[in-house]
């Protein structure tokens, strides 16, 4: 079974003074129909459907949205190789930006 391996940036955007921002970042490993990345209160974000060559198939959680794309109903979205790819989430107390990089696949 194939494994990715992923850099995961995250970035919290304070909506209450002082209206600050916390930047981290992770690195998670995944095998194939593997969720990854839980948030607390809503479970896991991402989960990794198929991994292909150089690239991966990603399924996100519908409490986020795909920075920039025009399918919000669309639910998947492929990452190539060193790609990085941003997700925001805006429910909660706080604005949520994650950046999924694909760093390596294994098998």
């Amino acid at each position: 079974m194939k494994k990715a391996i992923f850099s995961v940036k995250n970035i919290v955007h304070k909506w209450r003074p002082p209206f600050g921002k916390d930047i981290t970042n992770h690195e998670l490993e995944a095998d194939e129909g593997q969720q990854f990345d839980n948030m607390p209160k809503e479970g896991p974000i991402f989960k990794l459907l198929k991994c292909d060559g150089t690239k991966v198939l990603i399924e996100f959680s519908e409490k986020f949205t795909l920075k920039g794309h025009l399918h919000p109903r669309n639910r998947q979205v492929w990452i190539g190789m060193e790609d990085a790819v941003d997700f925001t989430y805006l429910w909660g107390e706080d604005g949520i930006t994650k950046s999924l990089k694909l760093k390596e696949i294994v098998e």
